[in-house]
Formats: structure tokens, C-alpha cells, sequence
């Protein structure tokens, strides 16, 4: 699937941030049935082959685990499929999708989650 033009324009602002070491915070707003799980997808697709030699981890919250996180989880194990990765990503511990050296960790933004230990 392609990104859409707005989409793509997101993508790329993140992408020039991460790859410059920037460190920008971004607030993305787009229409409800807009496409910000599928720019999140593929941005995660983007960061775990781009770093699944040289390792590296990206975090992404969700308001709630269930059902936001595992949407996100399922819609990124879709996309690595569409995209030739099946049988090469593994999925940890439930909340954790692994390409070569690279992980995408899935976490809640609720108030009694524990997410300690997740960032550096």
C-alpha cells in the first residue's frame, strides 16, 4: 500500500529528524479513517530494516494496550508480511516485534501501565 501525499510529508519530517539526530516531537492530525496507523506501519517498517543489521529499539504508546497496542502490533506484522518479511520478524514476549537486531516495542500510555526500563 502507498502512502498517501499528507502521509508521505509526515514521513518524511520524521525520518529527517531520526536520521539527523534531531529529537523533534511531532503531533500528527489527520481525519478519523486518515491513515495514521498505516504512516506508523510503514515508519516502523522503514526503522526496523533500516536498522535490523546495526540494532536499535523504537518505542510507540498507545492511550491503552487493548485494543490500541494490538492493533498496532497486528497492523505492523501485517505490513512486514506484505512487504516479503514473514518467517524473518519474531514476536516477543507479546508486545515486542523483532527484525535481525532491531526491535519495535509496543507499550501503554495508561496510568497503571509499567513500563519501566523501556527507554535509556
Amino acid at each position: 500500500m502507498e502512502l498517501r501525499p499528507y502521509q508521505m510529508e509526515v514521513a518524511r519530517a520524521a525520518m529527517d529528524s531520526i536520521q539527523k539526530g534531531m529529537g523533534l516531537t511531532f503531533s500528527v492530525e489527520i481525519a478519523r479513517q486518515g491513515g495514521k496507523n498505516e504512516l506508523s506501519a510503514h515508519l516502523e517498517i522503514l526503522l526496523l530494516t533500516l536498522y535490523m543489521a546495526k540494532g536499535g529499539n523504537l518505542i510507540k504508546c498507545s492511550p491503552t494496550f487493548k485494543p490500541q497496542t494490538i492493533i498496532s502490533i497486528e497492523r505492523l506484522k501485517q505490513r512486514l508480511d506484505d512487504f516479503g518479511f514473514a518467517g524473518i520478524y519474531r514476536l516477543q514476549m507479546g508486545y515486542i516485534v523483532q527484525l535481525g537486531n532491531a526491535k519495535a516495542i509496543f507499550l501503554s500510555a495508561e496510568g497503571s501501565s509499567s513500563v519501566v526500563g523501556h527507554t535509556r
